[in-house]
């Protein structure tokens, strides 16, 4: 079966990684060292880093009434439909989404995934086809990674809830048609604790260098 890497390495002239704090990775010093970067190289094309701190995915009103600033369905147009859009795109949001409990009425994962479908479906339409997309699963996050953040509404989440997120998205991708990265599922086989910062929460270079890894190996769970 065709990996992303295998079918646009050497014909995608620009990449476009589209996040949270993970893909912006102000936290990894050296910019080759993160993961959009990695997986940029790696394909041998421009790397366009759309990663926001603290974002989420879904534009859900939340503890305070209104959608959170710089959400994904909310910029996704603006940051990846613009004059200078990339070939493809590399999506990896969803941890934050699962991590935020301060609005459990509003904020859910059934807002998750219609929020992700739209970001999608927006895509398609302005011209990209599902086999430029590719879409990660939220990233492994550790035991005390969810009492991390419990001052802006991002602690106390459990992880069987926290794994509801990463089923969505893999069900995502396979409705889509869209590369699929198991970025959480080969993170907890393949080191967990070990590629994670002291913060608990944010991957450290062996986990990004991990993370592009994944991202090449991606492959479409359906048969266009």
């Amino acid at each position: 079966m065709t990996s992303f890497a295998e079918r646009w390495t050497g014909r995608a002239k620009s990449l476009a990684t589209f996040g949270d704090s993970i893909t912006q990775a102000a936290h990894v010093p050296v910019p080759e060292d993160r993961w959009s970067n990695r997986l940029a190289n790696r394909l041998g094309a421009r790397p366009s880093n759309h990663g926001i701190s603290g974002t989420v995915l879904q534009s859900s009103p939340d503890a305070g009434g209104r959608p959170r600033a710089n959400n994904g369905h909310g910029r996704y147009v603006r940051d990846l439909l613009g004059n200078e859009r990339a070939d493809v795109i590399a999506i990896l949001y969803g941890t934050n989404d699962a991590r935020y409990t301060a609005a459990p009425a509003s904020f859910t994962l059934d807002a998750f995934a219609r929020d992700y479908r739209a970001v999608l479906t927006g895509l398609f339409a302005a011209g990209y086809s599902p086999d430029a997309i590719v879409i990660g699963s939220p990233s492994y996050l550790p035991d005390q990674g969810f009492a991390v953040g419990a001052e802006d509404g991002f602690a106390g989440q459990s992880r069987q809830q926290f794994q509801l997120y990463v089923e969505a998205v893999t069900s995502i991708a396979a409705l889509a048609g869209t590369f699929y990265a198991p970025v959480n599922e080969r993170m907890t086989a393949e080191g967990g604790d070990a590629l994670i910062r002291d913060d608990h929460v944010h991957p450290n270079e062996a986990g990004h260098a991990r993370i592009a890894e994944i991202f090449a190996a991606a492959t479409r769970l359906v048969t266009p």
